[in-house]
């Protein structure tokens, strides 16, 4: 039976079950109910869900900093007593999941699709200078977007999304419901912040956990954006193909062709079997 906790200002769906301990990090603008697809394929665990720090239930943030992140972590494993948990998280989660087993003691993380894009080198034919500049500029492209704040707005869009997608409408009505809308487009930049100057395969080259990248195979849908911001994210595809290829033989990469950048909502299944086998004892 689901619990919703609240723990210094984090709101937590405490799923129960026996098993390893998993804790589930959604990404930006996004929250706990993300995973609501992917319970029904991880028996066997101890699950819990979070809200991020401004996003959800949780309380509202003054700032994103990395250790605000980590901190909020920290204290949902002490509240709910989780034992060395597995870390798995979508996007921004998964750098947080990442962030965490660098300085932390985890059993090990599950990144899915989440491999930021604030270090240069990750843009291949573009020069520090143009990153910098086209980043900032997407930022506040995407940060002047209006915003949805009434019921009505948050469900059109959601149903929408999920129409264009494929994903269950129900699932993400109830998802931006969660959200109320936040965090606002005009937090965007701090949200981001962190992000910058970020190496995260850096950090996954370091790790002596076990780790499971997932990266959707999907091409993305960049059509949308001015020329200069479509080559930007372009690069960032093929630079982050370069270092998925270059990782270390201890660090496992699977690409799901047929999903996109939300592989845990294009194929829920699927993710629920890596992560239920990644975190089975005789996987450790």
């Amino acid at each position: 039976m689901t619990v919703e906790k609240r723990i210094d200002g984090t709101a937590v769906l405490d799923h129960g079950g026996e098993g390893p301990d998993v804790l589930l990090l959604h990404g930006a603008n996004r929250t706990a109910l993300d995973w609501e697809p992917v319970r029904p394929h991880l028996p066997g665990v101890r699950l819990v869900a979070m809200d991020l720090r401004g996003h959800g239930r949780s309380a509202p943030a003054s700032t994103y900093a990395w250790e605000d992140h980590l901190a909020d972590v920290d204290a949902v494993t002490r509240g709910l007593g989780l034992r060395r948990p597995w870390l798995v998280g979508h996007s921004l989660g998964g750098m947080i999941a990442v962030r965490y087993a660098v300085s932390r003691d985890c059993a090990g993380v599950v990144d899915l699709d989440g491999f930021g894009g604030g270090v240069p080198t990750l843009y291949p034919g573009l020069t520090p200078q143009e990153v910098r500049e086209r980043r900032a500029e997407q930022i506040a492209l995407f940060a002047g977007a209006p915003a949805a704040t009434e019921p009505g707005q948050l469900e059109a869009r959601a149903r929408a999304m999920a129409e264009r997608f494929g994903w269950d409408p129900e699932h993400e009505v109830a998802r931006a419901r969660r959200s109320e809308g936040r965090p606002l487009p005009d937090e965007l930049s701090a949200l981001m912040a962190p992000l910058e100057g970020y190496d995260l395969f850096a950090e996954v080259r370091g790790l002596r956990i076990p780790a499971l990248l997932v990266v959707g195979g999907r091409a993305p849908d960049f059509d949308h954006l001015p020329q200069h911001i479509r080559e930007l994210n372009e690069a960032l595809v093929r630079g982050i193909g370069r270092e998925l290829a270059a990782l270390p033989g201890h660090v496992r990469v699977v690409r799901l062709e047929s999903a996109g950048h939300m592989v845990h909502l294009d194929e829920p299944a699927r993710v629920g079997k890596l992560i239920r086998e990644f975190t089975e004892p005789s996987g450790t």
